[in-house]
C-alpha cells in the first residue's frame, strides 16, 4: 500500500511511530486503553497488538474492567488481562492508546506502567505520555486512524484482523460517519478498508443489533428524567445508581444515550451525569456546534470540541447544577 495513502501532514509522525514499533523489545508487552473501553480504544489496542506482533514482540491486552458486553462480538486472538490479573503483569514495555493520562488506565496497574518504556498514540488534546515515542493528533477522527497510518508505513495490509480493528474504531468514534469529526481522511480510510475486504456494513450491523434488554429498559426509564433548560437548547439527564439497579443495567448500557438525547429537535448540547458513588459523578457531553471540551477542561476533564467528559467529586444534584451553570454560558445556537 503506497505511502501516498497517508495524508502528507501525518507522514513524518507515522514514520517515527513505525520505527518505534520496530524497536520494541522482543518480549511480552502490554497494550492498554482507557477505563470503560469504547470501540476506538479496543480497536486501537488490537491493531497496535497486531503491529507489535509483526515486529516480533509478544503483545497482550489490558483492560481494567474487561471488554464491555456491547463489544463482546469483536473476537481477537490476544490474551486479555484485567484488574484481577494484576500480579501476572510483567511486561517489558507498554503501548498506551486513546489516552494521555496514566489515571485513565485504571486500577493499580496505572502506577506500575509509569516505570515502563511507553509508546503512546492518542487523538485527544494533550502532550502525551510516551517515552519511546508519542503521537498526539487531535485532528484525527479516531485513534485508529493514526494506527492505520503506522501500519501502512510498516507495509501492512489493511485486511483481516488489522483492518477490522481499525474499522471498529473508525466507525464508532465517528458515530457511523455522522459526527462532526468525520473528515475527508476518515472517508478515504474507509475506502481503503473496504478495498481490502473489510465489511463496514456488517460491522455496523453487529454494533447496532447487539442491544441488551436491560439497556432498552434503562433508556426508557431515563427519557422522562431529561431536564431541559436554556429554552430547550440544553438537555441534561441525571442517572442515579438506583436507576441502574431498578433496570438491572450496567454502566456500559448508557453507551450512546447522550447522543440519543442530542437528536432531539432544538437541542444544541446534551449532558448525561452518572452517579458512581455518593460523592462522585461521571459526566458525558455532546454538542452540535458548541465547544463542550472547553467546559470539560475547566472542570479538569477533557475530550474533543463536540464530545467531552470527566468526573466531578460531588453528589449527583450538585454535579447537575454545576454542569447546567457552566453549559448555559456557551453559545447554544444551532
Amino acid at each position: 500500500m503506497p505511502l501516498t495513502d497517508i495524508p502528507e501532514r501525518y507522514r513524518a509522525k507515522a514514520d517515527e511511530l513505525a520505527q518505534a514499533f520496530a524497536n520494541l523489545p522482543k518480549q511480552p508487552i502490554v497494550v492498554a486503553g482507557h477505563v470503560n473501553l469504547d470501540g476506538d480504544a479496543l480497536g486501537a489496542m488490537v491493531a497496535c497488538a497486531y503491529v507489535a506482533e509483526q515486529v516480533g514482540a509478544q503483545p497482550f491486552l489490558y483492560a481494567v474492567n474487561g471488554i464491555p458486553d456491547f463489544l463482546a462480538f469483536f473476537s481477537q486472538p490476544y490474551p486479555l488481562l484485567t484488574a484481577k490479573d494484576g500480579q501476572r503483569l510483567q511486561p517489558a514495555a507498554a503501548i498506551l492508546v486513546d489516552l494521555g493520562d496514566f489515571s485513565r488506565i485504571g486500577g493499580s496497574f496505572q502506577d506500575e506502567v509509569k516505570e515502563l518504556p511507553i509508546l503512546n498514540i492518542d487523538h485527544h488534546e494533550g502532550t502525551g505520555i510516551g517515552t519511546l515515542a508519542t503521537w498526539v493528533e487531535p485532528r484525527a477522527c479516531a485513534c485508529c486512524e493514526l494506527v492505520a497510518y503506522v501500519g501502512i508505513t510498516r507495509g501492512l495490509s489493511l485486511s483481516g484482523l488489522f483492518g477490522e480493528a481499525l474499522a471498529l474504531g473508525l466507525v464508532t468514534d465517528t458515530g457511523g460517519f455522522a459526527h462532526t469529526n468525520t473528515s475527508a481522511e476518515a472517508f478515504a480510510l474507509a475506502h481503503l478498508l473496504t478495498q481490502a475486504g473489510v465489511s463496514i456494513p456488517l460491522l455496523r450491523e453487529k454494533l447496532a443489533n447487539n442491544v441488551r434488554h436491560e439497556r432498552m429498559y434503562l433508556w426508557a426509564h431515563l427519557v422522562p428524567k431529561v431536564v431541559f433548560s436554556s429554552e430547550g437548547a440544553l438537555a441534561l439527564c441525571p442517572v442515579a445508581l438506583e436507576d441502574l439497579a431498578v433496570c438491572g443495567a450496567k454502566k456500559e448500557d448508557l453507551e450512546g444515550f447522550v447522543e440519543y438525547i442530542l437528536r432531539l429537535q432544538g437541542v444544541a448540547v446534551a449532558c448525561v451525569v452518572r452517579e458512581d458513588a455518593p460523592t462522585s459523578c461521571k459526566y458525558s457531553l455532546r454538542s452540535r456546534r458548541a465547544d463542550v471540551c472547553a467546559v470539560a477542561q475547566s472542570l479538569n476533564g477533557g475530550g474533543h470540541k463536540n464530545a467531552a467528559g470527566g468526573t466531578l467529586s460531588m453528589d449527583l444534584s450538585s454535579a447537575c447544577h454545576c454542569l447546567t451553570t457552566h453549559l448555559s454560558s456557551l453559545d447554544l445556537s444551532l
